[in-house]
């Protein structure tokens, strides 16, 4: 038995936020409150609501409209609210939980952290995604204190089989830990008092172990390859792109922040000062009764990925750059000397470069091939031809000279110091 959509309005839970219950349809995107007497029963469901001493009201999804035929099944929903003993209900597996007085779920807390802290963050819609898309679906429904380490490492090894790099898993883990450390009280900005989590387990999940050894970077026969098929590519801006991020050696997000004032013509020099930032997050609304986060696309921002303010690097003896810079700035309508990412096209390049190589015989060549891998490109090639470490680190825009440690085996400078030495205490200066 279903109950008559006219008589809606005297359900006490169509005001929002009024009485014992509160009425919404099954999808929220496309409907709000004030549709419910046009929809019918199966399209309208009930939560329960449940004022709570911080953050917004528990709004637990009951059953449908459909699901309530009698007096005696809306008075046991009316107890099951005064005992604060509520059903939640995954619409994944089905799986029922029960939330006891005082405890709140790991959804829950992911709410709770989108609305307080991400907005502060400046990858706060990346985080955002990886809580909402990986964390949320799979251990949501759990309470902050029945939830394990072996959950969370359940959800990674879930990961790891989908062959996501070690440092993605990281970085996924990481963002769940930065919540249930919010959650447990220990976030020095943003105090959550009193603290929801009482035991966090999250901080025995490990990291994995990252594989920095990996320094991919392209031989002379392969650069030749590739740039044969950059050149066969209809990409404007491909063949710069790639010319640009092989001689300089910088990050991408180092190019891409790159404005017309940032190169000097007469002095012979481009500044490195600012990156481009994916999204930045710059407050939030209220949409729906329901806190989102306002995200705004590609924004510049000041200082290097490093936290350096900025270097410069000298192109007097990169004529070939230089003219290419000239030209784009006669061409160009934008603020940004490379607006556009060629990604396609470089993996069209690649993927072509590839399959020459293999049908050739050659092994050596392959797919692994990234827009960062031209910096490891760079800075390889100066190593091997003697370059000191001081100069890889000012043309490269590292923090430290450790950071060039990946290089030193491809220096000779070493080896050609300890022969020297060898010379002449065993032949003399002859």
């Amino acid at each position: 038995m279903s109950i008559n959509l006219k008589d809606l309005k005297k359900f006490p839970g169509n005001k929002d936020l009024g009485g014992d219950f509160m009425l919404l349809p099954v999808d929220t995107r496309k409907y709000s409150v004030k549709d419910i007497p046009k929809l019918q029963p199966n399209r309208v469901q009930v939560r329960a609501i449940i004022p709570q001493s911080v953050g917004r009201p528990l709004r637990p999804f009951l059953c449908l409209v459909s699901d309530l035929p009698d007096k005696d099944q809306t008075e046991r929903l009316i107890t099951l609210r005064k005992e604060k003993r509520l059903e939640l209900v995954s619409k994944d597996d089905g799986k029922t939980i029960i939330v006891k007085p005082g405890e709140r779920t790991v959804a829950q807390l992911i709410n709770q952290y989108v609305d307080t802290v991400l907005p502060s963050l400046k990858n706060s819609e990346r985080y955002e995604k990886d809580l909402r898309e990986i964390w949320e679906p799979e251990i949501g429904h759990l309470t902050l204190n029945e939830i394990t380490a072996d959950d969370i490492e359940d959800v990674k090894d879930k990961l790891i089989n989908k062959e996501l790099a070690a440092s993605s898993i990281n970085n996924r883990v990481q963002c769940l830990k930065s919540a249930f450390r919010f959650g447990a009280g220990k976030n020095k900005k943003f105090r959550l008092r009193p603290a929801w989590v009482n035991n966090d387990v999250s901080k025995d999940v490990e990291a994995m172990d990252l594989d920095n050894e990996r320094n991919r970077y392209l031989s002379p026969d392969e650069l030749k390859r590739l740039r044969e098929q950059i050149k066969l590519s209809t990409s404007d801006d491909l063949e710069d792109v790639c010319d640009f991020l092989l001689a300089a050696g910088c990050r991408w997000s180092e190019m891409q922040g790159l404005t017309w004032d940032c190169f000097d013509k007469d002095q012979n020099v481009i500044l490195f000062n600012k990156v481009l930032s994916r999204s930045v997050c710059s407050g939030k609304e209220i949409v729906r009764g329901k806190t989102k986060l306002i995200h705004e696309k590609n924004q510049l921002r000041k200082g290097l990925k490093n936290g350096s303010k900025g270097r410069v690097l000298d192109i007097e003896n990169l004529p070939k750059l230089r003219t290419m810079l000239l030209e784009r700035k006669l061409e160009s309508a934008s603020n940004l000397i490379f607006p556009k990412n060629p990604r396609t096209a470089f993996r069209t390049a690649v993927k072509r470069a590839t399959e020459i190589a293999k049908a050739e015989g050659s092994v050596s060549f392959s797919e692994s091939f990234h827009w960062h891998d031209f910096r490891h490109t760079c800075l390889s090639y100066l190593a091997q031809n003697g370059v000191d470490e001081w100069t890889m680190k000012a043309h490269g825009g590292h923090e430290s000279l450790q950071s060039l440690e990946r290089y030193s085996h491809l220096s000779p400078k070493q080896t050609r110091k300890s022969s020297a030495v060898l010379n002449e205490v065993l032949y003399g200066n002859g």
